[in-house]
């Protein structure tokens, strides 16, 4: 039984969050696993806590120990055998003046043999009614979102026969809630990606992978004009009120309605 001066201690530290940064790479070939601790200060910012040391471990077997930089940023060295979805955990060190859950780090270990579909998480929701009044009907929780209609069967059938790449563009500290909205949904388990609006990372991606990345499927044009000149096969999740519309404003890209239609397309 903990002791009352062991739970005022824990109950002292200050509350932070592990994000771990997803990566693919392939069989025996060196992968550096980064994570980044942040506390969320007023009005929703994240500050990064520098010079914590974080541990990562595969199955219980003990990984590496990092410290943060003034980023908050922790890595470490990593050489995964054999194909598959490596899980890694990682925690702070118990010395740590903060508290934190631990997270759960994705690395996907493939061959070149089978293709890659990018798919942003905007692209996977229901697309939310207007808003009228201000402050009333809005979504107060990731968990709130409805996938949209027929996204959880069509890439779960994609699954078998390609391998996804989640593209996360959004708040770090909800990164986790939008993974446990995708296990809560049933989407199938793959990687996701935080890219934040880096238009480096892509390239490095499509540089590194480009002729396995089958098709790439969006939702935001921010993302769009990303991925322009890319010489992908790209989808854009749109609403028949807005394909007309969008079919003019992108170029080189297929504008879909229904996630069916993005079966047909790759399939």
């Amino acid at each position: 039984m903990l002791g009352s001066n062991t739970l005022s201690r824990a109950e002292s530290k200050t509350p932070a969050i592990i994000v771990p940064y997803d990566s693919i790479t392939y069989p025996g070939i060196e992968v550096w696993p980064q994570a980044k601790v942040v506390v969320k200060k007023f009005y929703g910012s994240e500050q990064p806590v520098g010079g914590e040391r974080i541990e990562f471990l595969e199955e219980g077997k003990y990984l590496g120990l990092a410290l943060t930089g003034g980023d908050g940023d922790g890595v470490i060295r990593y050489i995964p055998y054999g194909e598959g979805i490596r899980r890694i955990r990682i925690r702070l060190y118990h010395t740590s003046g903060y508290k934190s859950e631990d997270a759960e780090m994705f690395v996907g270990v493939w061959s070149r043999s089978r293709p890659i579909i990018l798919v942003s998480v905007d692209a996977l929701k229901e697309r939310q009614k207007e808003v009228v009044f201000p402050f009333m009907g809005k979504l107060s929780k990731e968990t709130d979102w409805k996938p949209a209609a027929f996204a959880v069967d069509v890439l779960s059938d994609m699954s078998k026969r390609f391998n996804i790449v989640y593209l996360y563009n959004g708040s770090l500290t909800d990164f986790q809630k939008m993974r446990s909205w995708l296990s809560m949904n049933k989407f199938p388990v793959f990687p996701m990606i935080i890219w934040n609006n880096n238009i480096n990372y892509i390239k490095r991606l499509i540089s590194d992978r480009g002729k396995e990345i089958k098709g790439v499927v969006l939702n935001i044009e921010e993302e769009v004009d990303l991925f322009q000149n890319k010489q992908l096969r790209m989808f854009r999740i749109s609403w028949k009120k807005e394909k007309s519309k969008n079919k003019d404003e992108f170029k080189n890209i297929s504008i879909v309605t229904d996630w069916r239609e993005i079966r047909k397309g790759l399939f």
